[in-house]
């Protein structure tokens, strides 16, 4: 195994009393101690660290043995010989800097921004689609130069659901792949805003849109957000000022962080609003595949009056988090913007993953895979709203989310900007990782996003009790 950065050791002078061999046992705890070697990481080997060191190899070999001994190093066949992940726990003193110490104890229970369960995720089948593709390029000898606007194939099979599901109508023309809904944010940002421009934002909403839209020189406005979705009045309200909008950017279908639905009236007003006052709707659809009711949501876009309409979607929060496949579906003209912007900064994409998903949906296995997450994650939210009532019952409002992976949850007593600092300090130094209102924000508010999708039941109760104690 190639080993990448070479390991600089020296061994400390209050060791020289020591036999040869101890010396360098003492040499490799030390640097475990300090930082300098983790967890996992791989050691050099034996004649490489007898030419670093100047001592002859078998000491080397004693040292290792003594180490793994003790519990500091595993020794793999083949592979090299790694610092152990389950090191001695009477002995082991990591030097955590301060600031960094709450980042440490808040790897328990995490709290994302609605993330999908990674052991749920089909890593097996797409791995393997992974491997398929690449030996197909190699034993073919194919180039993998992609279309910049994505594999085409993929493109055909997402128009073709949006088609049928979801009634938005076009082509593989129509869509653009990109690498997650953030970098499709960015994108139409770019091709969209310039200074001078307002975007109307849902308030509270998703901070790093708000900052993509930023980037771009254009003004963001706040629209609160309430039981039915986006308000119109306010939307009406900076229409009235005089304001140059060009963009409202919504979640209709769950709104976020709040998961309101929008309600029908609304949609109607809005859509009438964008056709009179020409102004785009960018729609972001992140959780419209994990829908627990029977209801049958469409987008803002399948409404064909709509005349100028952005639809993001993403995979990220249905499959995995680390399927980084997003896509933008909008009117040829503004694809064709996309595609010249992704030309120049992102021009092949992930091609090889490109084709591996377009494997999953073609035969079938990512359908397969929706329909077994529908069943686990809705088990799920009818879990933690059994805990939510158990343990914050009068203490909190909530309801109880359609789709998507997280509760909006919002104490019935105000609380201070400062006390929303200190309860996410406090429960970070109980081992608990939370969002709390200030990230959805622009200034102050109220709420935590409690989401479920990647938390175990157990954790998901322990946490919940954790919290009651400061609600």
């Amino acid at each position: 195994m190639l080993r990448p950065w070479n390991l600089d050791l020296k061994i400390d002078e209050k060791y020289f009393q020591l036999p040869v061999y101890q010396q360098i046992v003492e040499t490799l705890i030390d640097a475990v101690h300090s930082g300098k070697l983790r967890r996992g990481n791989v050691l050099p080997g034996t004649r490489k660290l007898a030419d670093i060191l100047q001592v002859n190899r078998n000491t080397v070999i004693e040292a290792y043995n003594q180490l793994e001994y003790q519990g500091w190093v595993i020794s793999k066949q083949r592979s090299g010989t790694f610092v152990s992940y389950n090191l001695p726990e009477k002995e082991v003193k990591e030097i955590v800097p301060d600031h960094i110490k709450s980042a440490s104890a808040i790897n328990k229970i995490v709290f994302d921004q609605g993330l999908p369960d990674t052991n749920l995720s089909p890593m097996e089948d797409i791995i393997r689609e992974y491997k398929l593709v690449l030996k197909k390029i190699q034993k073919q000898k194919l180039h993998t130069f992609n279309d910049p606007a994505g594999y085409r194939k993929l493109r055909l099979a997402l128009s073709q659901m949006l088609n049928h599901q979801r009634r938005i109508l076009g082509d593989e023309n129509n869509i653009c792949i990109t690498r997650g809904s953030q970098m499709a944010l960015f994108m139409i940002s770019q091709c969209l805003l310039q200074s001078g421009d307002c975007v109307i934002v849902e308030h509270p909403g998703y901070r790093l849109a708000w900052e993509a839209f930023e980037y771009s020189g254009a003004t963001v406005l706040y629209a609160e957000v309430d039981s039915e979705g986006i308000v119109i009045a306010d939307i009406r309200k900076y229409i009235e000022m005089g304001m140059n909008i060009k963009a409202v950017y919504v979640s209709p279908n769950a709104q976020f962080p709040t998961t309101a639905i929008l309600s029908e009236s609304r949609r109607k007003e809005l859509i009438e609003l964008s056709n009179t006052h020409d102004f785009y709707i960018i729609e972001d659809d992140y959780c419209i595949d994990l829908n627990y009711s029977q209801n049958r949501l469409l987008p803002l876009c399948s409404d064909e009056n709509l005349k100028s309409y952005i639809y993001v979607g993403t995979f990220s929060r249905s499959v995995s988090p680390f399927l980084k496949i997003g896509y933008v579906a909008s009117s040829q003209t503004f694809i064709k913007k996309l595609v010249a912007l992704r030309r120049i900064i992102d021009i092949n994409g992930d091609s090889i993953m490109e084709r591996a998903f377009f494997n999953l949906i073609r035969d079938g296995l990512y359908t397969k895979h929706l329909k077994k997450s529908v069943r686990h994650y809705k088990n799920k939210r009818d879990f933690l709203d059994e805990v939510l009532n158990k343990y914050l019952n009068g203490k909190i409002k909530y309801t109880k989310p359609e789709l998507g992976l997280g509760y909006w949850v919002v104490p019935v007593n105000p609380m201070v900007e400062e006390f929303n600092r200190f309860l996410k300090d406090e429960l970070a130094s109980r081992g608990i990782r939370s969002i709390i209102s200030h990230d959805y924000y622009k200034n102050e508010g109220e709420g935590v996003l409690v989401s479920f999708g990647s938390v175990s039941e157990k954790n998901l109760e322990e946490a919940v009790r954790i919290m009651a104690e400061y609600f």
